[in-house]
């Protein structure tokens, strides 16, 4: 057999493996399951399904002032309406409130004003996380690109698009340690290791084998998952309100994008991240030899890191940025909120960056774990 034939053979034996362990196929079937509960409970858990007719009765209507004079005639000096009558203007009520503040007076300012608040607010957010004054040009050129006034779409069905689409980086982290927990420490605890070792496929082959079984594995499943999801809102509920400006769904957002791009950014990102947390837990499966000691290490540090990643101040601007990168909380469609940008010979905003920081990781704890294979094996010579 070639040398391919043999690689194929034993990747095909691992993945088998993973595909025979029970607690890995019942935690897929849960989360598959999941996507088609969430796919409904998104959207049907925050509207009655009737109610999303009168709310896109102004879909494609320009957000001009004469739109915005409009709305704000049928609400109080707050901004509340005193009729259900209205409720269609809902969604552009509330998108004025995220501009100019959600108790301030509507008296304070005039339709005409708003566009001129939201690029205010924008400045100020930037002061507040401390951009350089070459970060500032960097959005500067970004903000030349937006066209208003914007199109309004009701925003029902892009926030449970977005926000169930984020929600998969909490199911990865319970799915990864679940199924790859056992990848290597499974020889040790079964005491096969030394004779699998001393096969002529046992060392070099066999760890990449086993590494592209597991990272195959997550892959296929998060794909499959996201897929089911994304299927059944569209057949459910379709798509209507995300080929809108992502300026409809975070109006401080500074750059031309639709929500079907910023959805496709955080699969990307998604995606990495479940390449990251496939390459940690392989690690620590290689390291520790213990399935138990694998999984709360991957569900404690990948928590851990997100609790912490609240809790670092703005000011500490570097150790800030580096915890949000590699913490789960960076997958969100709230990252177009995220001025500060990553200098390497160019800008790079966080989406654009952090996967290939991810890949970088990914290939350095693969590496890693390999020397710690054969230094495993040598230990047991």
């Amino acid at each position: 057999m070639s040398t391919k034939g043999r690689f194929f053979s034993l990747y095909k034996f691992e993945l088998l493996k993973i595909l025979k362990n029970k607690v890995a196929m019942v935690t897929f079937a849960i989360f598959f399951a999941m996507a088609f509960i969430q796919g409904e409970g998104e959207i049907a858990g925050n509207i009655e399904p009737e109610e999303l007719k009168y709310y896109s009765e102004f879909n494609g209507r320009l957000l001009d002032e004469e739109f915005l004079a409009e709305t704000m005639s049928y609400t109080d000096e707050l901004g509340d309406f005193t009729l259900e009558d209205h409720r269609a203007y809902l969604d552009i009520r509330n998108w004025i409130r995220d501009i100019v503040g959600y108790r301030t007076r509507f008296t304070e300012f005039t339709p005409a004003d708003i566009y001129d608040i939201r690029l205010s607010e924008i400045d100020t957010g930037m002061e507040e996380e401390k951009l350089t004054e070459g970060e500032k040009q960097f959005w500067q050129q970004k903000a030349s690109t937006v066209s208003t006034p914007f199109t309004f779409y009701s925003n029902w069905i892009p926030a449970g698009v977005l926000e169930g689409t984020t929600n998969f980086s909490i199911y990865l982290i319970v799915l990864v340690s679940t199924s790859l927990a056992m990848i290597f420490s499974m020889e040790t605890q079964r005491k096969t290791d030394a004779m699998i070792r001393a096969t002529i496929n046992g060392t070099d082959r066999l760890y990449f084998a086993k590494i592209l079984a597991g990272v195959t594995y997550i892959l296929a499943c998060i794909t499959v998952i996201v897929v089911g999801f994304l299927t059944y809102i569209g057949l459910r509920w379709g798509f209507s309100g995300m080929q809108s400006a992502v300026q409809l769904y975070w109006p401080l957002a500074n750059e031309n994008m639709t929500l079907w791009k910023l959805e496709g950014v955080i699969l990307i990102m998604l995606i990495a991240f479940a390449l990251l947390l496939a390459a940690f837990s392989l690690l620590m499966s290689n390291v520790t030899r213990n399935g138990i000691a694998t999984m709360a290490l991957v569900i404690g540090v990948s928590l851990g890191i997100f609790a912490l990643s609240t809790m670092v101040p703005l000011e500490k601007r570097l150790l800030n940025q580096a915890i949000q990168w590699i913490s789960p909380s960076v997958i969100s469609s709230r990252l177009v909120y995220e001025y500060r940008l990553v200098h390497l010979g160019k800008y790079f905003t966080v989406y654009e960056f952090v996967p290939i920081l991810y890949v970088f990781l990914s290939i350095v704890m693969i590496l890693a774990g390999f020397l710690v294979y054969k230094k495993h094996e040598i230990k047991n010579n």
